[in-house]
């Protein structure tokens, strides 16, 4: 069944600055889209630029993008799909790497109205608003 599933996840993390490397970011874009049941496009691209790094996979089904900002810690990430996939199962795996400290997170299903469902997720908990 084709749906229309878009997260919009804006974040705090913990990550260190320095342990941040765009090879890591590579292998964990192409695990985050094994870990929630899709199949990569094209392999990963990461690349760090003048305000933090960006990365960017396409699925079969759509997205998976992000943008981490150096100065304030804060990481956008975006997942579009045309496949259903687990919101929990996205932040757990995200939260792994980054160490997320707080996340808000609209859940759009746009085969439902749209219909807008708004998350937090806080000590490793989603927490549905």
């Amino acid at each position: 069944m084709i749906v229309h599933h878009h997260a919009i996840i804006i974040a705090s993390v913990r990550r260190p600055v320095s342990e941040i490397r765009c090879e890591d970011l590579g292998k964990f874009l192409s695990d985050l889209v094994t870990a929630i049941g899709m199949q990569a496009l094209f392999e990963p691209i990461a690349i760090h630029g003048k305000f933090g790094f960006t990365g960017l996979v396409g699925i079969v089904t759509s997205h998976i993008a992000f943008h981490y900002f150096e100065a304030d810690r804060s990481l956008h990430f975006d997942v579009y799909s045309c496949k259903a996939y687990d919101l929990r199962k996205l932040l757990e795996y995200v939260d792994r790497y980054w160490s997320i400290d707080k996340a808000e997170i609209v859940f759009l299903k746009r085969d439902e109205g749209p219909s807008i469902e708004k998350y937090s997720f806080v000590n490793h908990t989603l927490i549905k608003e």
